[in-house]
């Protein structure tokens, strides 16, 4: 969409005044039966939209894009507006100033790499000033100017669209899962390039992409949609480190999923006994309903194993276990044991499995922390 952008006067990418977010939005549509609603404000240049498929991930881009019809559409960057549908025209998708960059790079086959980074007005001239030349070697594009784009690898064809969208100067970056078609490879360079805007251009960017890793090692922050609506929003460590549902819990790959009936309550020592199948399980205190069940995560890394019984430990949950199976992660075992009458998985060195002898049948005891204990909304 930048490319037939004209320059608009604008605050520069990545400023914003003290205690402004960079990135305001809202958006609400409606397509079908399906509604989206979403309103959030973000303070880092790099914000990171995550969810299952359906959630309305994209439908969000396309409608700050001006590709999808929304009922209700507010944009601002930097603390200045970019348009306001309820409140001013409503401007079209030329107009916006936003870099749309879908899955696959569309790069005009009959242009060779300098020809696809011009396209845009002014690009030329702004390629040989100063930003030009710094975009060229940030994104390593110098040696592939005189190539046609239908000789070009998956990573070359990003990193070219990635120039050619900075080039026209976008006040942001929408970006729809563009490491989805790339292997792992191509998808950690894209990723350093991604990180290379943030770090050398400050262009706000919002990335959509399904992949949890992704997120924790370049976004800002995290807005996770379900069903067209916000369920979390934050730090992505935050959010992806004590997910608040079920589905997000599954989605970033929680290793250990229980259901499990009330046992007790203890408020005063602020804990919630469940039953792991004649084992009490210690979690953070919530009010629960006599008989009711409580939906659980724990991640592997948080259950530790010792070979005999400890001795004082701060962990409420010390639990005898049996190691079903040990299978190899690179330089981890994944071990599942049965618990009472529950299986969890534990991962840990594979030093630490040589050292304690373990194998299937072995007697350990799990040790968890009650706040390593995620109670889940279903």
């Amino acid at each position: 969409l930048a490319l037939r952008t004209a320059r608009l006067a604008r605050t520069a990418p990545g400023a914003s005044r003290a205690g402004e977010a960079l990135i305001d939005l809202s958006v609400a549509l409606r397509q079908g039966g399906f509604d989206l609603e979403v309103e959030l404000s973000a303070a880092g240049p790099l914000l990171g939209v995550f969810g299952p498929s359906g959630s309305g991930k994209t439908s969000l881009l396309r409608a700050l894009a001006g590709l999808a019809p929304a009922r209700r559409a507010r944009l601002s960057l930097g603390g200045r507006a970019v348009f306001d549908l309820q409140r001013g025209p409503r401007p079209p998708s030329e107009r916006r100033g936003l870099a749309w960059l879908p899955q696959e790079a569309a790069l005009f086959p009959h242009l060779d790499v300098a020809g696809n980074l011009t396209y845009a007005p002014g690009a030329a001239a702004r390629l040989k000033g100063p930003f030009g030349q710094r975009l060229l070697k940030s994104l390593r594009l110098a040696p592939l100017l005189g190539r046609r784009s239908t000789h070009l690898s998956g990573g070359e064809r990003q990193r070219v669209a990635l120039g050619r969208a900075l080039l026209a100067e976008p006040r942001a970056l929408l970006l729809d899962e563009p490491t989805a078609s790339l292997d792992p490879d191509l998808s950690r360079e894209v990723l350093g390039l991604l990180r290379t805007i943030r770090r050398e251009f400050g262009t706000p960017m919002l990335l959509v992409t399904h992949r949890a890793a992704e997120l924790l090692a370049i976004a800002d922050q995290v807005a996770v949609l379900s069903a067209g609506r916000l369920t979390a929003f934050g730090p992505p460590l935050e959010v992806f480190s004590r997910p608040r549902d079920l589905g997000l819990a599954r989605l970033v790959g929680v290793d250990n999923l229980l259901e499990l009936p009330l046992l007790r309550q203890d408020p005063e020592a602020g804990l919630t006994w469940l039953d792991l199948g004649g084992l009490g399980l210690a979690t953070p205190f919530r009010e629960l309903a006599p008989g009711s069940r409580a939906a659980i995560g724990v991640y592997a890394e948080d259950l530790l194993l010792c070979s005999g019984q400890p001795g004082r430990v701060s962990a409420r949950n010390v639990l005898p276990a049996r190691v079903l199976r040990l299978d190899a992660l690179e330089q981890e075992f994944l071990v599942r044991l049965a618990i009472g009458t529950s299986e969890l998985l534990a991962r840990i060195t594979r030093g630490a499995a040589a050292e304690m002898g373990l194998a299937p049948g072995s007697c350990v005891f799990a040790l968890i922390k009650t706040t390593a204990c995620h109670h889940l909304a279903t």
